[in-house]
């Protein structure tokens, strides 16, 4: 696989921490590119460099080498959220989830390292931080925003309070784990839709390993607005009891809806919460770009079964942003959007008509780690319902924490991003 080198690693870290985890990615890492003329034949451009974004690159190579294929994206290398509550528990080093593009780009496909700021729709281009990129089809996957505004004097204090459920925010928040010497660390969870819904849970057990392993005295106090937890309870609920009973204190149905830094206190629907460290996460909401470019308000609607946006058929749509399908807000279903839509592209450019393509849908799997070897998971298999014209969500779960789950885990984890980053894959 593609991976960064320790020095770059390093030099990446600093500025992230020093940015305090909060839009340092443009004022850093955006750098000139030369703006693509017309296409030469039939050219497909993505914004977003994340798990959707990637495997749409890849693959699209794959299906068709002469399709021209240009990849936004404003950081330049890959970190994965998905693992990344391993970094955070110190069980992980960085580099286990962060990767560049290198093999990405020796597959044929163009980076520019900008960000996207306008679609437009009737002109089919996209306009970037120095230009604009012309395009036959167009795949936004920008991924997800936060909705700070939701939690009444969260704005004006953000820089302080890295969520870390976007790329590159965990440096700032791991920095912050690393300089705790003890007391209240308050995790605040948001009623979905968001992203990763089990991500929050498995989160506060890393964060109470963390605490346990370093012997640090302190607890995490989840405040969580849903009245229990929303994917793998009785699994989280089991590893909390069992593993943690005195690092983690979990209160069910308690919304933030204020945050007073000056007191360091946050205020919810059951009363005041003190803390010393705090990582509150915000109500989501699609990438600025979905509604600048006129798919969505705060989420995209798609064209089901496909990823056709509900406004333009050039346009896909995928990964966290889609609002009208019961899909998880995961890396693996990003992955197999950007799987699916490879191949849809593909046909049409081969000449097929829309109603000729089959539509499948995206599959999920999340494993979720509750201490530093030991998982639990949850998968999911998505089927049309023609006469009702929605889709069917089954799911499967193993709330058992064990060591197999747990090498599982990784193997899964590894294997998509050698297909995402590996030199052959």
């Amino acid at each position: 696989m593609s991976k960064v080198t320790r020095r770059k690693l390093l030099k990446v870290g600093a500025l992230a921490g020093a940015a305090a985890g909060s839009g340092f990615a443009q004022e850093f890492f955006s750098k000139p590119s030369t703006i693509l003329g017309p296409a030469r034949g039939n050219r497909v451009v993505i914004i977003g460099g994340g798990w959707g974004g990637v495997s749409t690159a890849r693959h699209l190579r794959r299906k068709n080498p002469n399709i021209e294929v240009v990849l936004i994206e404003k950081n330049p290398a890959f970190m994965s959220c998905p693992m990344s509550n391993l970094y955070l528990g110190g069980v992980k080093d960085l580099d286990f989830i962060v990767f560049d593009y290198a093999n990405v780009a020796k597959a044929g496909v163009t980076i520019v390292n900008e960000r996207a700021i306008e679609v437009n729709r009737a002109g089919r281009y996209v306009r970037t931080t120095s230009g604009i990129i012309f395009y036959n089809y167009l795949v936004v996957s920008p991924g997800i925003d936060y909705m700070y505004e939701a939690i009444q004097g969260y704005s004006e204090v953000k820089q302080f309070l890295p969520v870390a459920f976007k790329p590159w925010e965990h440096i700032a928040l791991k920095r912050q784990l690393d300089n705790f010497e003890g007391g209240d660390i308050v995790l605040a969870i948001p009623r979905p839709p968001y992203r990763c819904p089990p991500g929050p849970y498995e989160r506060a057990a890393m964060l109470a390993y963390y605490l346990k392993t370093n012997q640090i005295k302190g607890k995490v106090i989840v405040l969580d607005a849903n009245p229990g937890p929303i994917s793998k309870g009785p699994g989280f609920t089991a590893a909390y009891n069992d593993l943690y009973k005195d690092y983690i204190q979990y209160i069910p149905q308690a919304e933030v809806t204020a945050i007073d830094y000056g007191r360091k206190e946050v205020k919810t629907s059951l009363g005041e919460f003190k803390f010393d460290l705090a990582n509150i996460i915000p109500p989501m909401k699609a990438g600025e770009i979905v509604r600048t470019a006129g798919l969505g308000d705060r989420w995209a609607n798609v064209r089901l079964p496909t990823f056709l946006s509900e406004v333009d058929d050039r346009v896909y749509v995928i990964g966290d942003v889609i609002g009208n399908a019961p899909y998880p807000k995961s890396g693996q279903v990003a992955y197999n959007d950007g799987k699916i839509i490879a191949e849809h592209i593909a046909q049409r450019i081969a000449g097929k008509r829309l109603d000729e393509i089959e539509n499948p849908l995206p599959d999920n799997v999340c494993y979720s780690f509750v201490s530093s070897d030991e998982a639990i998971w949850v998968s999911h298999r998505h089927n049309w319902d023609t006469a009702a014209r929605q889709v069917r969500q089954q799911s499967t779960v193993d709330n058992n924490r064990s060591k197999p789950n747990g090498a599982l885990g990784l193997e899964w984890a590894r294997g998509l991003w050698n297909d995402m980053f590996g030199p052959g894959a």
